[in-house]
């Protein structure tokens, strides 16, 4: 049955509320169904005591039925936090040039909210995959991509990437296995190809660098230019993007109600990257995903957040 439980402690005199007319009592937790839903209709509550004493647990059902069988169990256990990381399993077929998106999906337990690193093993000549992808504290998920250089060449055969992902939740580093990606291989010619790439009076390059992803650097509370571009192969729509598994707290600014695009016919837009002022210094992939023409992304793009005067570095 559904139940709701009950810890509480006596009132402390510190802690008083204005004067209402209504009882006044201290009621540390109460939870109904336990939010993730992995345990069905029934409850989970975390609960930290403050001080050493006796606390009074109480299980009731919330239509407030009651009887001699209405039974209910109760365990009460010291939380053991720990984690699961899963990945999507991508289309392997990558278009040259072209890159498809991922996710890693984080299972928190027993209120372990830390942050977890997922490294993904070294893809074939030709081919570059976000690694490492952290997922960040109090998140529960991030994304990665693995994208085909314009002339990479793959048939498919040999081992998967795999998939490791690394936290402590109890303090003590623990690695896991975190899931595989199937090997690439290579697809038809894209509609779309796209680029997100450190902004210069020039514009965007013209093909994707060889010595390794471009880099950004961010500074909290300050607006920074980029390039968005994309190469039309017989499709002249409008583009759609996402700029995917940017740091929290650093959006791409001044959308509008449509979002990110470029217009029909159009091959390129100047953007901007907002980072709010109490971003920490951190250095994440990210990359840019079209909505339209089987959702190609950019090679990966390599975000520093940096104080006003810091230097990047290679993470």
């Amino acid at each position: 049955l559904d139940e709701k439980v009950y810890i509480v402690e006596p009132h402390k005199p510190d802690e008083t509320l204005a004067p209402n007319g209504l009882p006044v009592f201290t009621l540390n937790y109460e939870n109904d169904d336990a939010a993730d839903r992995t345990l069905g209709s029934d409850s989970r509550l975390l609960f930290t005591a403050p001080a050493d004493g006796d606390y009074l647990v109480r299980v009731t059902d919330t239509r407030n039925f009651g009887g001699d069988l209405y039974t209910y169990r109760l365990v009460v256990r010291p939380a053991k936090p720990d984690f699961n990381v899963s990945v999507d399993n991508l289309d392997p077929a990558l278009p040259p040039g072209a890159g498809r998106s991922f996710t890693a999906r984080l299972n928190r337990i027993d209120g372990f909210d830390g942050p977890v690193r997922v490294d993904v093993s070294d893809p074939p000549a030709g081919f570059r995959v976000s690694s490492p992808i952290t997922i960040e504290a109090g998140h529960i998920e991030a994304k990665g991509a693995l994208y085909a250089m314009p002339d990479a060449a793959a048939s498919g055969d040999g081992p998967p990437l795999k998939l490791t992902a690394t936290a402590s939740p109890q303090g003590t580093p623990v690695t896991k296995p975190a899931g595989e990606l199937r090997r690439p291989t290579m697809g038809a010619k894209p509609q779309v190809t796209v680029a997100l790439e450190p902004y210069s009076e020039g514009g965007p390059a013209t093909r994707p660098s060889t010595a390794g992803p471009p880099e950004i650097t961010v500074i909290p509370g300050k607006l920074v230019p980029a390039w968005l571009s994309v190469g039309r192969n017989g499709f002249g729509e409008r583009v759609e993007f996402d700029v995917e598994n940017l740091p929290h707290g650093v959006i791409v600014a001044d959308i509008g109600l449509s979002g990110v695009l470029i217009p029909e016919g159009q091959a390129r837009r100047q953007i901007f990257l907002q980072c709010d002022a109490w971003v920490p210094e951190t250095d994440r992939l990210c990359h840019a995903r079209a909505r339209q023409a089987g959702n190609p992304t950019s090679p990966q793009v390599m975000i520093h957040v940096r104080r006003e005067g810091g230097q990047a570095r290679t993470p």
